[in-house]
């Protein structure tokens, strides 16, 4: 008696987390059909949705600091907390959805494989690795990131490269550049997962971009 009253209890347990099971699987089939046949549109839609929250979080930490520091201080100066700077925002925003997104989706899906190939062999995956470390991050996606903001915030792109190449000699941008993810990238990700596989890993480090570019000069 005891048993069969177990057993049916766990009924509408099992049913529950069928059904949940169940939802879970048919949202990211969707997802997967989505990523599949929309591959610019999902690239650009979540990587510019991760560049901005990356940015706001960013403004937080550094009001935050500021706030510490203004404590240590005793500065009652600062009453009101900084509001989020929504140019700042935008330009991450286009950074991310333009460049992570698109751009990104059409270099590393069309642009790579005609280069070097499409295998997933230890040889192709290095010499991937290697240009995208050295070459195109170096030379064309850091510089971007510089440059989107002087667009919004319309100073000269020389200004922007001068603050990138100080970036890169006092406050350590690229020694803070990981390179392991672009592994995994070209190794084993599907395909039409690898921007939004690079959009995930790169979270942290666009919060640390934000950060050092932001930098009071």
């Amino acid at each position: 008696f005891r048993s069969n009253l177990a057993f049916n209890a766990q009924k509408p347990l099992r049913k529950d987390t069928f059904q949940l099971n169940s939802v879970v699987a048919t949202a990211l089939g969707a997802a997967d059909t989505f990523w599949r046949t929309s591959p610019y549109a999902a690239a650009a839609l979540f990587c510019g949705f991760k560049a901005t929250i990356a940015d706001f979080i960013a403004q937080k930490r550094q009001m935050r600091k500021d706030k510490e520091a203004a404590e240590e201080e005793e500065d009652d100066t600062t009453e009101s907390e900084t509001p989020i700077a929504k140019r700042r925002s935008f330009a991450y925003l286009m950074y991310g959805a333009l460049y992570q997104g698109i751009t990104l989706e059409y270099l590393y899906n069309h642009v790579y494989p005609c280069i070097f190939g499409a295998a997933s062999s230890p040889s192709t995956v290095v010499t991937k690795v290697v240009f995208d470390v050295l070459v195109q991050a170096t030379l064309v996606t850091l510089p971007i990131a510089y440059m989107a903001k002087a667009l919004i915030y319309q100073y000269s792109f020389g200004e922007a490269m001068r603050r990138y190449a100080d970036d890169i000699r006092n406050h350590g941008l690229l020694t803070k550049y990981i390179a392991l993810w672009t592994c995994l990238t070209f190794s084993i990700i599907p395909v039409h997962w690898r921007v939004t596989f690079v959009g995930v890993v790169s979270f942290l480090w666009l919060i640390v971009l934000s950060s050092i570019a932001s930098k009071t000069r």
